[in-house]
Order: C-alpha cells, then sequence, then structure tokens
C-alpha cells in the first residue's frame, strides 16, 4: 500500500471526513424537525427566533423538512460514490476490509457498526447495511412529513410538497442503488477472511 496514488488518497481521506459532517447534519435535521413536527400540531403559535424575536410559522418551517432531509440524503450518498471511485483508483476492493487503514476519520456510523474480519459474517452482513437503514429512515421522516404537510392543507404546502418531492424522489433512487450494491456484496463478505 506504499505506492498508493497521493491525489485519490487524500480524495479518499476528504470525502471520510466530509462524509461524517453531512450524516451529523442529517441526524440534527431529522432530530430538530421531528420535534418541530411534534411542537407545530400540538401548539400552533408561531415560533419566534432567539435574538432578533422574529415570529415564524411553524407549518413554514416544517415546510422545508422535506427537501434538507432529502438534500442531505443526496449529499450523503454523493460521498458514497466519490468514496467508491476514489477505492477504484487506489485499486482497494469492495465489500470487505481492504483499505480500513487509510480511512483516517471513521464517522459515527462505521464506529458504532464495526467488524473486522473475524466478526461472525452474519453480523458483518447486517451491519453491512447500517448507511441503507439510517438514510432511509431520513427518508421515511421526509415523507411523513410530507404526508403531514398534505394533510394540514397549508396555504404554502404544495409549493413544498413539489420542492420536496423533486430531491426525495432521486434520492430514493440513489438509496435504492447502494441497498442493491450492498446486496450485491454480500457474497464477498461471506467469503472475506
Amino acid at each position: 500500500m506504499t505506492d498508493l496514488d497521493r491525489h485519490w488518497l487524500e480524495r479518499l481521506q476528504v470525502m471520510g471526513k466530509v462524509q461524517s459532517r453531512y450524516l451529523w447534519i442529517l441526524l440534527i435535521t431529522m432530530i430538530f424537525y421531528g420535534a418541530l413536527q411534534t411542537r407545530v400540531y400540538v401548539d400552533m403559535d408561531p415560533l419566534k427566533t432567539p435574538i432578533v424575536d422574529l415570529e415564524i410559522s411553524g407549518l413554514f418551517v416544517l415546510g422545508f423538512g422535506p427537501s434538507l432531509i432529502s438534500f442531505f440524503v443526496l449529499a450523503i450518498t454523493g460521498t458514497m460514490r466519490a468514496t467508491r471511485t476514489a477505492r477504484a483508483k487506489l485499486n482497494l476492493g469492495r465489500g470487505d476490509w481492504s483499505g480500513e487503514e487509510l480511512d483516517t476519520s471513521p464517522n459515527a456510523l462505521d464506529l458504532a457498526f464495526y467488524t473486522t474480519p473475524k466478526t461472525p459474517k452474519g453480523i458483518s452482513v447486517v451491519t453491512h447495511f447500517s448507511y441503507v437503514a439510517f438514510l432511509a429512515l431520513g427518508l421515511y421522516e421526509a415523507a411523513w412529513i410530507a404526508k403531514q404537510l398534505w394533510d394540514a392543507e397549508a396555504p404554502t404546502s404544495y409549493l413544498f410538497l413539489i420542492l420536496g418531492a423533486v430531491l426525495w424522489l432521486p434520492a430514493v433512487g440513489f438509496v435504492v442503488y447502494e441497498l442493491l450494491r450492498r446486496v450485491q456484496d454480500v457474497p464477498t463478505l461471506w467469503r472475506t477472511k
């Protein structure tokens, strides 16, 4: 591994950092909109922003939820594709543990579901789907918020629904693509020693 192309190695490491950042942003966004959704339907008072004391409709802020969540899912799937390209340029394997030592900034999902070649194969296979499961959870939340907006029939909800759908549909496509790639990796995971 000493004769790796420095450009692609740096690219791989940068993508790891960017992916970690966007995973955290997605998690915070999902928590924020989940809490906001609960508050908006219980208390219809406008939201007040700190410092400037500006009042904003909770439904208006909630309307951006599906779009923002879908955008961050798109950004994360983009980092996954860019990482795959860098790994291919570095001749690293796919669906195995090769190149682990090059990941200088593992993220929370990497560490929460960390496996080694000695981990039982069944566990390795299940944890191989952790990214897809997390991204699918985000897309589910975005769809749930969109449904709530549709049901509320707020005056601007249709604009938000269209914007959300424009981002949500490709995000679903990329997450399904990642799911299928991981399904293809399962035989490799079973064979890796």
